[in-house]
Parts: C-alpha cells; structure tokens; sequence
C-alpha cells in the first residue's frame, strides 16, 4: 500500500533496515512540510536508535522523562488543562506541522490545545516506539478520532481520521521547553477535507 509507505513510522523502519535510503528519507521529510529543524531532529533520532522499539532506560533520568511523558499524555486523554499549562515552562516553544508559526508561552500553547480538544471528540493517541536520549524523548505515534471542530484550513467534518506522526519533547527541570509535532497535514486534509 502506498499509503503505508509514506507514514513517517514506516519510513523510519525502512531506513532502519536499510528499505529507503537516508537521503530519500530526508527529501520525503521536507516535501511534507516538516521544517529543517524537524527533520534534523527525526534524523538525528533515527541516527541515535537502535531497531529495537523498547525504550533505552538506562538511568533514573531516563524513566523520569518517560513517566513525565506518560503523565502529559494522560493529563491530555483527561481532559485535564490545567496539569497540561503546568506541563510546560513559562516561555516553552511547541511546533506543529499544520501552523507556519510556533507558539511561544503557555497562554499560546494552551490556545492551541485548547483548539485540538474542541475539533477532535473521541480522540486517542496511542504512542506506538519512544527513545530517551539526554532531556529529550521521541515518541512515534497514532492519534485517531472524530473530527468535530474546526481547524486552520479544515471546518468540522465529523469525518473519523487516522494519523501518524513523531512528537519530540524536550524538559528542562521538569518541563517541557519545546515540543515539535511532525506529521502529514496534507494527509490530514486528505481524511478530513
């Protein structure tokens, strides 16, 4: 299936196991719109890994990231926005594919998750591979739902969607100082336009 084939998840695998060269990979990563720095960030994900999909935990600074990665995704399928505000350091960046601009501060990120719970009801992510290195953790993901409110470029559908994407969240003394989603928004529209 072609479709398959362009999921940022697969493409990693094959370039894992040698299926799709880096270059390619690269080239494919930027004609989804993925910025420099987030395909510079994949890669060097990538480069760091090993096939292996169970997390490096080698150190208690390991788990405290993954169970602070937990705690955020849990706090997000609850609802809870205010954990979520406390998530994040004052001044944290978090980058999406479907916005130009990344938003800076709390009061904007929370806008943007605010906007995210509204259009999506029945919403689930389901992190599928994490890797650790230093402060930052990689998390390959699928979020699934209905789209029921709007989103830049997208008026509700209440079509279901499907997506795949890599999110890379980085702490610093607990919070989270940036955050990057990549995914194909022009999938996205595909499903949902």
């Amino acid at each position: 299936m072609q479709e398959e084939e362009d999921t940022i998840p697969q493409m990693v695998e094959d370039v894992r196991v040698g299926k799709m060269p880096r270059r390619h990979f690269i080239k494919k990563l930027t004609t989804m719109g993925i910025t420099t720095a987030g395909v510079g960030a994949i890669v060097a994900a990538l480069s760091s890994s090993s096939a292996s999909t169970t997390p490096m935990l080698s150190d208690d600074h390991s788990t405290q990231h993954l169970q602070g990665h937990d705690e955020h995704l849990t706090n997000q399928a609850q609802g809870n926005l205010q954990r979520l505000h406390n998530d994040y350091a004052e001044h944290a960046v978090v980058e999406d594919s479907m916005h130009p601009h990344p938003f800076v501060g709390r009061a904007a990120i929370m806008t943007r998750k605010n906007l995210i719970t509204a259009a999506a009801s029945d919403a689930k992510i389901t992190v599928t591979n994490r890797l650790v290195q230093g402060n930052q953790v990689t998390a390959e993901w699928v979020a699934t739902g209905i789209h029921s409110g709007d989103l830049p470029g997208l008026p509700a559908s209440g079509r279901p969607f499907t997506i795949r994407g890599v999110t890379v969240v980085i702490r610093h003394e607990g919070k989270i100082v940036r955050e990057a989603l990549y995914y194909d928004v022009a999938e996205l529209h595909r499903q949902l336009g």
